[in-house]
């Protein structure tokens, strides 16, 4: 957020609030009562859906504003959004926006057009029209100031409302209908250029890059002879090559890249609908069936054939290999000891002689070079886990007795005490609605309880993120817990019969990592404890 304030207050401008007097003769006299503006936020906002061919909304939309703000001598503050979501659980700005306004920091929201405000659904523009209401701010446009206290000013901003969303539906409803059309008629209407295109604007197509297409036939041939796509991202980075993002190239770039049918010279609409996103209110993804996609082919020059890319997808296809299904707990130090190298987990082998060993570090940089940190028998890291383990006990037992008020009180009793009061705090917010509505407090009275209220909530909801960050396994530990918990660890640890599993999930409440390396004969192991 950008704060920036400018000049200072002479005469501030004052919007009409219309009330009603009686005269001498009992006539209704409709009278004016000014209400005085001096701090305002200005909220800017540009779609990534607007297609208007402008990249600089946002800058003019910020020039009109600003003239508006200074030409009126109002100190204020700037919020400058770009999202594609309409909904205000996905605009960050914009809740940070209605927060402040929650708070009273503002006499007045200055936007260009007040659907800006409310595109969304019925649920968000009433959750906006009841905080500018509460807090009695005013909403500025170029063109008028609405007052939502103003009944009859309130009932034009819902009509207003209802036709700004009929307008976005169908402004949404039309985008998509022309991208579908210009599918048809050939043009690119998939967003960004895939790799190795550049997008032509005047033809509305794709052209072949020169530069690009030169990795991409380097790619195709690797391809063809039967090369992996973690050795052709291999070979790549080593070249110092950048991906289609500028990065290193990763084997799921390559995979994607080799099964694009865009490079056939096909345009395909269709293929998905719903999606993913996580900052917008979609329906949910899913890949359509084929007859209903938009498929137009020669829509711009080929940089495969079919025979080529046939056979690229059959290579792929034979080389696919289905996932093992993941053991877990099957070891005792199963996802506890990782490579002091590279950091990556490591795995176990078992023996037909009963020996399990640590497995060779088998990571890979994106240049194809393999860490290598040799392995072990796992005898090593029992010892090395024992003999550290008796010295973190003699550390504990040396340390000074801590007393504590709450011995009978444990960390989940006391989680759901904070959350009990929490919910107490908004229901107390329920309650003073209630007597404001009632006419038991006045709108002062009202205001000042709330925002105490709020406060109140505010300092609970710190405490309980508190407790919930220092908690760890089944809480926060005392050092009793873990003398109890080293106890009955080595008592299973004696048992012949103890199963692996029940050791791994007894080592995983005292142990956080074993980092493990090996150099020649050297056994290098450090335990983290929690």
């Amino acid at each position: 957020m950008t704060r920036q304030k400018q000049g200072h207050v002479t005469e501030p401008l004052k919007s009409n609030t219309i009330l009603a007097a009686v005269n001498s003769n009992n006539i209704e006299v409709i009278h004016l009562e000014q209400k005085k503006i001096y701090e305002v936020a200005m909220y800017l906002r540009k779609s990534r859906d607007d297609t208007d061919g402008e990249e600089d909304v946002l800058l003019k939309h910020e020039t009109a504003l600003t003239d508006l703000v200074r030409k009126n001598n109002w100190r204020y503050v700037i919020y400058r959004e770009i999202g594609s979501s309409d909904s205000i659980d996905y605009r960050p700005e914009f809740k940070r926006l209605l927060k402040d306004v929650e708070n009273d920091f503002y006499d007045a929201v200055v936007v260009m057009d007040y659907d800006r405000l409310s595109r969304g659904d019925k649920e968000d523009r009433a959750r906006v029209e009841k905080i500018l209401k509460l807090s009695n701010t005013l909403v500025v446009t170029p063109s008028r100031v609405y007052d939502l206290n103003d009944e009859d000013q309130e009932l034009i901003t819902d009509i207003e409302g209802v036709f700004a969303r009929y307008e976005y539906r169908m402004i949404k409803k039309r985008f998509q209908r022309g991208k579908k059309i210009g599918a048809r008629l050939g043009h690119w209407t998939n967003g960004p250029a895939p790799f190795p295109y550049v997008y032509n604007s005047e033809a509305k197509s794709l052209d072949i890059d020169p530069d690009k297409f030169e990795i991409y036939q380097l790619i195709k041939k690797r391809l063809l002879s039967g090369a992996t796509c973690a050795s052709i991202c291999w070979e790549l980075n080593r070249l110092g090559i950048p991906s289609p993002k500028g990065k290193l190239w990763q084997e799921s770039v390559v995979y994607r890249l080799a099964l694009n049918e865009v490079h056939l010279g096909r345009i395909i609409y269709g293929k998905t609908s719903g999606g993913l996103h996580k900052n917008r209110k979609t329906a949910p993804f899913r890949i359509n069936s084929r007859e209903n996609w938009v498929v137009v082919e020669n829509a711009h020059p080929a940089v495969k054939t079919l025979e080529e890319h046939a056979k690229i997808v059959k290579v792929l296809e034979q080389r696919r290999i289905q996932a093992k299904r993941t053991r877990h707990g099957t070891y005792p130090y199963s996802g506890l000891v990782f490579c002091g190298k590279c950091g990556s987990a490591l795995q176990f082998q078992p023996k037909e002689n009963g020996r399990v060993l640590v497995k060779k570090c088998q990571k890979i940089d994106p240049y194809g070079s393999r860490c290598g940190n040799p392995g072990c028998d796992v005898e090593h890291v029992d010892r090395s886990v024992l003999e550290s383990l008796q010295e973190y006990e003699e550390e504990i037992r040396s340390r000074p007795i801590q007393e504590t008020d709450l011995n009978d009180v444990t960390p989940q009793m006391m989680l759901r005490l904070r959350e009990t009061e929490l919910e107490n705090l908004h229901e107390g917010i329920s309650r003073l609605k209630d007597l404001y509505v009632s006419g038991d407090l006045t709108k002062q009275e009202y205001r000042s309880r709330l925002d105490r209220q709020k406060d109140l909530i505010t300092k609970k909801e710190n405490e309980i993120q508190q407790l919930k960050e220092t908690q760890q396994i089944g809480g926060p530990v005392s050092d009793g817990d873990r003398l109890q918990r080293i106890e009955n660890l080595s008592n299973v640890w004696e048992q012949l019969d103890a199963k692996p599993g029940e050791k791994n999930r007894l080592l995983q409440q005292i142990i956080d990592r074993v980092e493990y390396t090996r150099d020649g004969y050297g056994i290098n192991i450090r335990i983290k404890f929690r």
